[in-house]
């Protein structure tokens, strides 16, 4: 791999005068070549103003116009902090996210002594003209209740159905109302009903996590799904895992092992069975940073054919006293990427440096 450019896909442009922090990007490509970025902005990381914004760029992500909201948010009760990943799903682009309940302005998201957030709601929305306007919000009700993390974005399957992994969050209190696992939600009806019923990913530990999972199909068909796996009673942190299904998410393998010791991570189909693996590697490392991963898949093993620092943080990381320990060191995060032609990707991120939150673009050769 090679870098053939680093830039900066959004950042506050008069940080002095007011706060406007970007976090939580996803690229789409649209048929004629353009390129679409989602991401949240907010005054802060945990804002109650927090929602999505999009960006467009017509020069293969070098520039990039003014993020606009994407969603209309008069009308209601108490402010919901959303954001959401994109896909272009054949005729349409589709949002898929989650948004957060901020009936108390004054408390986080999260519950710093219990690691629990607040109640959530799952949600999905569709552009039918290039992302100039989206459909209402759409929520998608869970059967565990409403602490879900909705963080992938939809991923066409073999048959058509959309797919998106998603996981169970503790309440609050620190509360579970479901064992720790990953869901996959499946709609063969472009969006119209949700199936619930495929998990996607679990270990025989229940308090191990999979959040923050991303996946991806490859030519064969294979979905491809990774996450973020941590005991949330020791304290152990896994390495990422990964689990395959070969029935357009019916049902999956059990997790194995990348041999990464990352946290959000995720997964960019290429040809040939081959895919991109990212990971943020944020602890337990004495040179933090997102790294890339070309994996032969062919041999249905996690084979290893390239591997690159792509970024790495200018500053010392620090834990964040605010958060719960889990999340201490979620200074960076969520690399995705997008591939522009047969040798070449963009690739996005987030990240905080001196106080800001910026949302950055790499351009890579292959």
């Amino acid at each position: 791999m090679e870098i053939l450019n680093r830039g900066i896909l959004y950042e506050n442009p008069l940080p002095h005068l007011r706060s406007i922090q970007s976090m939580f990007s996803g690229l789409c490509r649209l048929p004629d070549g353009t390129l679409l970025a989602s991401m949240q902005l907010g005054e802060a990381f945990e804002a109650v103003n927090c929602t999505s914004y999009i960006a467009k760029s017509t020069d293969n992500g070098a520039t990039w116009s003014m993020p606009e909201p994407m969603f209309d948010k008069s009308g209601e009760e108490y402010p919901l902090s959303d954001s959401c990943k994109i896909t272009w799903t054949g005729d349409r682009v589709t949002a898929f996210g989650m948004q957060y309940h901020r009936r108390d302005p004054a408390l986080p998201i999260g519950n710093a002594q219990t690691g629990g957030v607040l109640e959530s709601d799952v949600f999905y929305s569709e552009s039918f003209d290039n992302g100039r306007t989206w459909s209402k919000r759409r929520t998608i009700p869970m059967d565990w209740g409403m602490h879900t993390e909705a963080t992938a974005p939809i991923t066409v399957a073999a048959d058509g159905s959309y797919v998106s992994p998603v996981t169970v969050f503790p309440a609050w209190d620190g509360s579970l109302s479901h064992p720790l696992c990953g869901k996959l939600l499946v709609s063969r009806d472009a969006g119209k009903t949700w199936d619930q019923s495929a998990t996607c990913m679990q270990f025989d530990q229940p308090d191990v996590t999979c959040y923050e999972q991303r996946a991806c199909r490859l030519d064969s068909g294979d979905l491809i799904n990774i996450g973020w796996n941590e005991n949330i009673r020791s304290g152990q942190r896994l390495h990422n895992h990964y689990t395959v299904s070969n029935d357009n998410g019916r049902t999956f393998s059990e997790p194995r092992d990348t041999g990464v010791q990352g946290q959000a991570s995720s997964v960019m189909a290429l040809p040939n069975e081959r895919l991109l693996a990212l990971h943020a590697i944020r602890r337990d490392t004495d040179r933090p940073g997102i790294y890339g991963f070309v994996i032969d898949f062919s041999h249905k093993n996690w084979d290893v054919a390239d591997r690159f620092l792509l970024w790495e943080p200018q500053q010392q990381l620090r834990p964040h006293k605010g958060l719960a320990d889990i999340f201490a060191y979620v200074r960076f995060g969520q690399p995705s990427a997008i591939q522009l032609s047969d040798n070449e990707l963009l690739m996005t991120h987030w990240a905080c440096e001196e106080g800001q939150y910026r949302t950055f673009a790499t351009r890579i050769r292959l």
